[in-house]
C-alpha cells in the first residue's frame, strides 16, 4: 500500500501539536491536531495516537472477518469497533487532563482504516478526510466546528464563515469528555482512489482546488511535498500535517461503481452531500438473485425495500405479469413505513444484485444520526405523498370518466 506523510510547525506557531499515524500493516493511517496550548494540545494528539496504535491489530482482524464474509453486520461491526477505540481514547485524554491539571486539552481525531477494497473513516473535529477520484476530490468528513453548525442552520453564508472570528472553534472534540460521538462510514475504493488526511492547517489555506491538483499528482511523495508547499507559501498560522494513501480497489470494481451509482440516483439520497450518501451505507445491506430466483412472495411481510443494482427482475401478482426492473429501478419503500404484505411477487430474470435497506436499520440510523435519519424519514413520507396523490388523481380520472 502506497502511502507518504509529512508534518511542519508552520509559519506563526512556536511548536507542533499536530500527531499522525501509518501503520500500513495494518491499514491504519490518523491524523490529530491537539488543542489546548501549553504542550497540552502535543500531549492529546499523542495519546490519541497512541491509543490507535496500540488497537491497530485488533482493527486490523476486525476487518479481516468484514472481508471474509462482507455482510451488511459485519461491515458495522468494524465502525463499532473504530468508535470503541474513539471511546478508549477520548477518556484516556480526559482523565490525562484532570491527573495533570490540563483541563481543557482536547484533540481532533481523523481516521481510516483500509483493506480490501475498503476503508473506514471515523472523525471528531476539523482535522479532514477527502476521497481522490478521477482528478476530482470529495470530503468524506463533515467539520464538527460552530461555523460550519451555522451555516448548516443557514445563519452564516461560506462567504462569512470564512472570515468570521469562530471558525476555529470546536463542537466535538476527543477528551472534551469522557465519551465522544465520531462519525463513521465506509466506502469501497475504485482503481486509482486516493485519500487525503489533513489538519486544518492545511485544508484552511489551500483551496479544494489545489488539493485536487497537487493531491493527483502521479509520484505520491512529490504529491505531498507540493501540497505542504503550497500551505507554507500561503503562510500557514497553524501546524500542517498531510497524509496521502493509494490503497488497493475493490476486487469487484464494477459492481461498487454500479452501486455507488444507484445509491447516488436513490430518492432518498439524491442530492445529499457526499458523505452524508457514505453514512448511510450502514443501513444498506446487499443479496444477490439468479434467474428463477424469488426475491420476495406476494402476501410475505414487507420489512424493506430494494433498489436493483445489476441484472433484471419480474414483478407479478397471482401468475399475471405486471412490470419489469432494470439497474436503478426500486420496490418495496412502502414497506418502511408499515410492515404490510406484500402485493406482488419479484423473481429474478437473470443473475443480479440488489440494495435492501430495512426498516429496522432504518429506525436504528435515525435514533443515532437524527438529523441525517430525518431528512431521509421525511423524504421518504415526501415520496409516499406523491404516490398516494397520483392514486387519487386516478381514481378522480376514472371517476368523472
Amino acid at each position: 500500500m502506497n502511502h507518504h506523510a509529512l508534518t511542519d510547525v508552520g509559519c506563526r506557531r512556536d511548536q507542533n501539536e499536530d500527531s499522525y499515524f501509518c501503520d500500513p500493516s495494518h491499514g491504519l493511517f490518523l491524523v490529530a491536531d491537539g488543542v489546548g496550548g501549553r504542550a497540552a494540545g502535543e500531549v492529546a494528539s499523542q495519546i490519541a495516537t497512541d491509543t490507535f496504535a496500540e488497537a491497530g491489530p485488533h482493527l486490523h482482524a476486525t476487518l479481516g472477518t468484514f472481508l471474509d464474509n462482507p455482510s451488511l453486520a459485519r461491515r458495522n461491526e468494524v465502525l463499532e469497533s473504530l468508535d470503541a477505540v474513539f471511546q478508549l481514547a477520548s477518556r484516556r485524554v480526559y482523565e490525562a487532563a484532570e491527573r495533570r491539571d490540563l483541563r481543557g486539552m482536547t484533540t481532533t481525531l481523523a481516521v481510516v482504516l483500509v483493506g480490501g477494497g475498503w476503508a473506514f473513516v471515523a472523525h471528531v473535529g476539523d482535522s479532514r478526510v477527502w476521497l481522490l477520484r478521477d482528478g476530482s476530490l470529495s470530503q468524506l468528513t463533515e467539520d464538527h466546528t460552530m461555523v460550519n453548525e451555522l451555516v448548516r442552520n443557514a445563519q452564516l453564508t461560506r462567504e462569512e464563515a470564512a472570515h468570521t472570528t469562530y471558525r476555529n472553534v470546536i463542537t466535538r472534540a476527543v477528551g472534551l469528555h469522557p465519551t465522544v460521538q465520531p462519525d463513521t462510514l465506509a466506502v469501497e475504493l475504485w482503481p486509482g482512489d486516493r485519500l487525503l488526511l489533513n489538519s486544518d492547517g492545511l485544508s484552511d489555506v489551500v483551496s479544494k482546488e489545489d488539493l485536487a491538483r497537487l493531491g493527483s499528482l502521479e509520484d505520491i511523495e512529490e504529491a505531498t511535498g507540493r501540497l505542504l508547499a503550497e500551505a507554507l507559501d500561503a503562510e500557514a498560522p497553524d501546524n500542517v500535517t498531510i497524509v496521502l494513501v493509494e490503497p488497493e480497489p475493490s476486487p469487484k470494481s464494477a459492481l461498487a461503481i454500479a452501486r455507488a451509482q444507484a445509491m447516488d440516483e436513490l430518492f432518498l439520497f439524491r442530492g445529499l452531500p457526499f458523505h452524508a450518501r457514505l453514512r448511510v451505507s450502514r443501513i444498506c445491506d446487499e443479496q444477490f438473485f439468479a434467474p428463477d430466483e424469488v426475491v420476495v412472495s406476494q402476501s410475505d411481510p414487507g420489512l424493506a425495500m430494494y433498489v436493483v443494482i445489476q441484472g433484471e427482475l419480474l414483478v407479478s401478482r397471482g401468475g399475471v405479469e405486471l412490470a419489469r426492473l432494470g439497474p436503478g429501478d426500486h420496490f418495496g419503500e412502502i414497506a418502511l413505513a408499515d410492515g404490510l404484505p406484500r402485493s406482488a411477487t419479484v423473481t429474478g430474470l437473470t443473475f443480479g444484485s440488489l440494495i435492501i435497506i430495512h426498516q429496522a436499520n432504518l429506525v436504528e440510523f435515525t435514533r443515532r444520526e437524527p438529523e441525517l435519519g430525518n431528512e431521509i424519514l421525511w423524504r421518504l413520507l415526501q415520496a409516499l405523498a406523491g404516490r398516494l396523490r397520483e392514486t387519487n388523481a386516478r381514481l378522480t380520472s376514472g371517476g368523472l370518466a
